[in-house]
């Protein structure tokens, strides 16, 4: 049987929810390995989710004395996630591949601290090795025998807003990563619709999703600018800096923040956000500054070709989607779930040489894309779109995701009178630290080569 089909097997909790026991468990890590989105642990259960075919897939085991069997052992991708689920709660995967901390590096005044079970810690400080990388330009990441020590972007987001009523955890989410101050707390605002039944309305939806396209193009321009300081094209620099800026004083214009910051709300989108007249005027100001930048990117192809390659091999082992993964051959997009044939999601398509060249030439490609996608869906805003089969929801547990611009953000919750019970939120920094190892060598093109993934330490140790 295929993994799907083992967590099927188990006892149905939530409509994307199955609870297995210990030799279920077992069963399906020793399956073909599917798609693996994230793994993490709380004081009574391992947990760990799947993407089957178009149809996210949770799987939760019961821990035995704080231990589970490790997912590692035959997902790769699991690795980050169980050590990381190690330092906040104390829970030990068996036969995993690394047990090493992955964010507790010393000074913490606890250990285990989302734990019921946490204890004070000694103090003990920080080895000499992780305080010097805090201080540097390449922080968080201590460098030697080609390892990455994370940590220091570490901000406990997780214990913020475990407890919290789900309009309160909203603003904290949606501050949580740089690149994602609308597609963060969108995954997360449909984790909450879907545990509460909630269906938003067709204006909401198409406001969202102009948002989260303003916000994709935002961030490559600000990629695209940082790639281009690191390696020596100001023009180009000057050009994209300036695109991003003009976005930002547009979003600034139509009243929202110029990030777009709390522009996700509880009822759909921040009041007084004219949403459509930024649409049409992001559309109309951007498009035509396309064919320059587009002009002075082809100069960067000698440098980028062959830098920090990521084989579709190593894509598919490492379930990388996104950007990168679409730069590496993979051609999923979570925008292709979302039911809107006013535009066809994936028509920037994919690369195949995973460098970074493939990757600045996707985020120029998805750009245009985008561009063309907010002048669509703002000409026919709130359109009725055709209704996808009906999902069960309202059971108290709800599962989120976004395409959000360096790739797919997903959510999970569960609530209790009211309040949230558990979470998991998994930026798509979190699957990159697995490859980088392979793409740098401490010394100065780690930098380009990070600048090429768009990766964000804060995203990946939330």
């Amino acid at each position: 049987m295929s993994m799907a089909q083992h967590i099927r097997r188990g006892e149905r909790l939530a409509p994307f929810h199955y609870a297995l026991d210990e030799p279920q468990w077992r069963a399906i890590i020793d399956a073909r390995p599917g798609w693996f989105i994230a793994h993490w642990c709380d004081d009574s259960r391992a947990y760990a989710l799947f993407l089957d075919q178009e149809t996210p897939l949770m799987a939760s085991t019961p821990l035995i004395d704080g231990r589970y069997f490790a997912l590692s052992a035959s997902i790769p991708a699991a690795s980050w996630p169980e050590r990381i689920a190690q330092d906040l709660w104390g829970c030990l995967p068996l036969g995993a591949a690394d047990t090493e901390p992955a964010l507790d590096r010393g000074g913490w005044a606890s250990v285990w601290p989302l734990s019921q079970r946490s204890v004070a810690s000694d103090h003990s400080p920080p080895d000499p090795g992780f305080r010097e990388a805090a201080h540097t330009d390449m922080a968080p990441f201590a460098w030697g025998n080609r390892q990455i020590t994370p940590g220091a972007a570490h901000i406990g987001l997780m214990q913020q807003v475990q407890g919290r009523k789900p309009e309160e955890a909203l603003r904290l989410i949606g501050r949580s990563v740089s690149a994602g101050f609308v597609a963060a707390p969108l995954a997360y605002s449909r984790a909450i619709e879907q545990a509460l039944g909630l269906v938003p309305s067709d204006a909401v939806r198409d406001a969202r999703t102009l948002l989260a396209e303003i916000e994709r193009i935002t961030v490559h321009c600000r990629d695209i600018a940082l790639m281009a300081r690191l390696t020596g094209f100001a023009l180009l620099a000057t050009h994209a800096a300036l695109a991003e800026d003009l976005c930002a004083a547009l979003c600034a214009q139509h009243g929202a923040s110029r990030r777009l910051m709390d522009a996700i709300a509880p009822d759909g989108i921040a009041a007084g956000i004219d949403i459509c007249g930024l649409a049409h005027a992001v559309h109309d100001a951007l498009m035509p500054r396309l064919p320059v930048l587009e002009g002075l990117h082809d100069q960067m192809a000698e440098i980028l070709e062959g830098l920090g390659v990521i084989t579709a091999s190593t894509a598919e082992r490492f379930c990388l989607g996104g950007l990168i993964g679409r730069a590496s051959g993979r051609s999923f997009d979570l925008r292709q779930l979302e039911d809107d044939m006013r535009h066809v999601p994936g028509r920037a398509g994919s690369r195949l040489a995973g460098d970074g060249w493939a990757r600045q030439c996707l985020r120029l490609d998805e750009i245009r894309d985008a561009l063309r996608r907010i002048e669509r869906i703002a000409t026919q805003f709130g359109a009725p779109l055709p209704m996808p089969p009906p999902v069960p929801t309202g059971s108290g547990e709800g599962i989120g995701a976004a395409e959000g611009p360096h790739g797919d953000l997903w959510c999970w919750v569960r609530l209790k009178e009211a309040r949230l019970d558990g979470i998991m939120l998994r930026d798509p920094a979190l699957a990159t630290l697995s490859v980088l190892p392979s793409l740098t060598h401490d010394r100065w093109e780690d930098r380009l080569v990070l600048a090429s993934l768009g990766f964000d330490p804060g995203g990946a140790e939330q």
